[in-house]
């Protein structure tokens, strides 16, 4: 979960500069950077999809079939 943690902060920041520069170049309001980085640190640090971060119970469980599997090959 620390890993999780240091990521979305990481993320954030780095979302919350790119939307000032961004805002900053196309004339946007200021609250684009601060939105970009809390979007940002929710999709890493949350991740809704599972791209990123696995299951505990799914990692277990992909890892018992791959030690199955090669042992009877």
């Amino acid at each position: 979960m620390n890993k999780r943690v240091a990521a979305g902060v990481l993320w954030l920041f780095a979302g919350w500069y790119l939307g000032n520069l961004i805002a900053y170049h196309l004339g946007l309001s200021d609250l684009f950077g601060p939105v970009l980085g809390i979007v940002a640190a929710v999709m890493v640090a949350g991740d809704p999809f599972g791209l990123l971060w696995r299951r505990a119970a799914a990692q277990s469980a992909s890892d018992g079939d791959v030690t199955r599997s090669t042992a009877t090959n």
